[in-house]
């Protein structure tokens, strides 16, 4: 059986020595998404009015940048949020502190409106600054995404 080596070892181990700002902003982001899974949060209202929300990805119809809360809302929540029978639920694999950086390995599922399920996994990387998230980047499955998006709305 192969073993793996120290340095990779420890990089798939969580740090047992956090600064204070690591632990303060993963707590900050863990207990967000433990009350936004319990319906008692909205996550987006972590999100400073200025924002920068960055999808990654090729497809120019879900991959961009937004430049505000609202336009983000706009252009992906409320439309998503339509379509949706029911709140998207996150279910979190992992989170990881690093600096001001959260990273935010989780699964969304949904029911949509037509019956069938809305399912994603998504990476966030959130940068927090005084409580507030001021930059994510956002990795998740495109195509999933678009394919919601592209359902008819009420």
């Amino acid at each position: 059986m192969a073993t793996l080596t120290t340095a990779a070892a420890t990089a798939q181990e969580p740090r047992t020595r956090d600064t204070a700002i690591e632990a303060a902003n993963r707590t900050l982001i863990s207990d967000a998404f433990a009350r936004w899974g319990a319906g008692e949060f909205d996550i987006f209202s972590l999100l400073s009015d200025d924002v920068d929300w960055h999808i990654t990805g090729y497809d120019p119809a879900v991959a961009t940048t937004y430049r505000s809360r609202e336009a983000l809302l706009t252009a992906t929540s409320f439309p998503l949020r339509a379509r949706l029978a029911g709140p998207l639920k996150p279910n979190v694999r992992r989170i990881w502190a690093d600096g001001d950086d959260v990273l935010v390995y989780w699964d969304g599922s949904a029911p949509l409106r037509d019956g069938s399920e809305y399912r994603n996994t998504y990476l966030w990387i959130m940068t927090v600054r005084g409580g507030r998230v001021v930059a994510v980047t956002a990795f998740l499955d495109n195509s999933v995404f678009k394919a919601a998006l592209n359902k008819p709305a009420p």
